[in-house]
């Protein structure tokens, strides 16, 4: 049994930008009871706020097992004292995250990508991290499935940025995002921080998410020493979780 179960949120607690739902926050919530949780993302944590917080409710004394890790790690927050409290943010300067919108720019003229229609914004500037969205932040599931299956297109985006902005940390996001962050920051920078907030080891951590295939934006827990597992969407997440109660 893990002290720490830590869970990415698109595509593994939840469908990409969609609502928690009922049944996985009424196991969460009865996993808080026996561990700490942390839920870790590449969005903001306006939209942990409207995709999370809004559709999950326990009681405070088990809300304080609950950690949220927005922005690929760059960001933390801890519920104390009835609020949420950052921790820690690895913010990026605005002439750093002008450069990566400007490399983004560059890159899709680069390779005529036509991304019409779009919905919401195509390049979002999240403090700590700049996201890259396909066809909008906002745009519907059916859209962002559809558009970059084999992910060739992030890929060929990604390799035009590595040769613009280096000394960044770029990977694929959700279904169709490219997530840039200081260099550094990722996954397993967000399990170090967790470490020692906790006071736990490596054994005491298992991580769940989608993507830990090569290139996936889970793949640099890789990196560390906890177990991992991979989880293909909701559904088997809760299945899974259901060995902790």
């Amino acid at each position: 049994m893990k002290k720490v179960i830590m869970c990415d949120l698109d595509g593994t607690l939840a469908e990409s930008k969609s609502a928690l739902s009922v049944e996985m926050a009424d196991i969460l919530c009865q996993i808080l009871r026996r561990h700490y949780l942390v839920v870790i993302s590449g969005g903001a944590f306006s939209q942990f706020q409207k995709q999370f917080l809004s559709h999950f409710s326990c009681s405070p004394e088990l809300m304080q097992n609950l950690f949220l890790f927005p922005t690929s790690g760059s960001t933390c927050y801890k519920y104390d004292g009835g609020e949420w409290k950052q921790i820690y943010n690895e913010e990026l300067t605005p002439e750093e995250r002008e450069k990566i919108k400007e490399s983004f720019r560059e890159a899709i003229l680069e390779l005529k990508l036509d991304l019409s229609p779009t919905y919401g914004e195509l390049l979002e500037d999240r403090g700590a991290q700049v996201t890259f969205s396909g066809h909008g932040q906002e745009a519907p599931i059916e859209v962002k499935e559809s558009w970059d299956r084999d992910q060739n297109k992030r890929r060929q985006i990604m390799d035009i940025l590595k040769k613009k902005i280096p000394e960044f940390e770029i990977r694929i996001g959700g279904t169709t995002s490219i997530d840039v962050t200081r260099k550094g920051i990722d996954k397993s920078y967000a399990i170090g921080k967790i470490k020692n907030l906790l006071n736990v080891s490596d054994e005491d951590i298992i991580y769940v998410g989608d993507a830990l295939y090569k290139g996936g934006n889970d793949a640099s827990v890789k990196k560390t020493e906890v177990d991992f597992i991979q989880e293909d969407g909701p559904s088997e997440v809760i299945e899974f979780l259901r060995q902790y109660l």
